[in-house]
């Protein structure tokens, strides 16, 4: 019976020895496998600027346990940038690492988490009377419309249906799931406010309405300057939103600089989704919705800072929302239209 005994450990040594290791799978390395022009069209940002992100994440994303082997950094980081720049099923990202789809699904989150909570470092609104005149002072070069701190404007992140009583508030005009994301941007298309929690059926005047960026606006002082939003907005004094039916000369000449300046922020879209198509259509759970916007806002802004090149595909297909009207109840403040006429009477009186 000892022998016997003995026998069955030797057996179950041998499997051991047998078993690999996790963690020593042979992944594939992008690093070596890919040149430059095919790393970027997998990944979306140059290999310098992947390595910058998988050394600032270190800290974020490692364990100082040997408990289950955990995944290396590199692996985590680079399974989550292939996902923002596909977006396609898990299981397929798992392929590519050599890893589970639920390990795929929790490195995502864990990354986007990572990423997303650098926002402050690399997201700011102008705060200083300094950045306010300097952002005023680049716009104006830019569209030639004066005191303007940044364009807003809302965007839809397709999504699957989320289910439960919940899905029907993400069902935006189109009949989509979608999430309603407001952004703001300097001239040029760098992010500088973001918010990423309300279903596609919320109108952007309600999210920017109960935002803490429209708080802030109203609590500083005159002089500060102000959004371009469309006609989706109310005209405040710190939003200012084209005439609707202009008449020629001054007010055609405002209506012209404001979509100038306004048209950044719809160009901005157009290349966030570029570099990141898994916002065209995000399959993963909505809590992580909110979550991988919000790092895919982060990193395009590192993008900018970094000088990575536009990602040079076709256009997405135009999906876009036509402009929002002002729901019924809501109208434009009247210091607000006092503000745009007197905007119109000291810059576009004169060609």
């Amino acid at each position: 019976m000892a022998n016997f005994y003995r026998l069955r450990q030797l057996d179950r040594a041998r499997e051991a020895e047998m078993r690999p290791e996790r963690g020593l799978t042979d992944r594939k390395n992008p690093f070596e496998l890919y040149d430059d022009r095919d790393f970027k069209m997998r990944y979306r940002f140059t290999k310098h600027t992947a390595l910058y992100l998988i050394n600032i994440l270190e800290e974020d994303l490692s364990r100082n346990t040997d408990r289950n082997n955990p995944l290396p950094v590199v692996v985590q980081v680079m399974t989550a940038l292939r996902f923002y720049a596909v977006g396609s099923f898990q299981i397929m990202h798992g392929d590519e690492a050599s890893i589970s789809q639920p390990s795929v699904s929790r490195v995502i989150k864990k990354v986007s988490e990572a990423i997303a909570r650098r926002k402050r470092e690399f997201m700011r609104f102008p705060s200083t009377r300094d950045e306010f005149e300097t952002t005023q002072q680049q716009f104006y070069e830019y569209c030639g419309f004066p005191g303007v701190i940044g364009a807003i404007d809302g965007t839809h992140v397709y999504i699957r249906s989320p289910g439960g009583e919940q899905a029907l508030f993400f069902l935006n005009r189109k009949n989509r799931y979608s999430v309603n994301v407001q952004v703001v941007c300097d001239h040029a298309g760098k992010m500088t406010s973001i918010v990423a929690r309300w279903p596609g059926s919320t109108h952007d005047s309600r999210i920017f309405s109960e935002s803490s960026l429209k708080q802030q606006l109203e609590a500083r002082a005159e002089g500060t300057g102000w959004l371009l939003g469309d006609s989706g907005y109310p005209c405040l004094p710190f939003l200012m939103t084209p005439i609707l039916h202009p008449h020629p000369g001054p007010q055609m000449r405002y209506n012209n600089a404001h979509k100038r300046g306004r048209c950044v922020i719809e160009r901005t879209f157009g290349r966030w989704k570029r570099r990141f198509p898994c916002l065209n259509d995000l399959r993963v759970k909505v809590d992580t919705t909110f979550t991988v916007i919000v790092a895919c806002s982060v990193l395009w802004n590192i993008s900018l800072t970094r000088g990575e090149q536009d990602i040079q595909e076709l256009e997405p297909i135009d999906d876009a929302m036509p402009p929002d009207h002002l729901p019924p109840g809501l109208r434009d403040a009247v210091a607000g239209r006092l503000r745009r006429e007197q905007i119109i009477e000291d810059h576009f009186t004169h060609p």
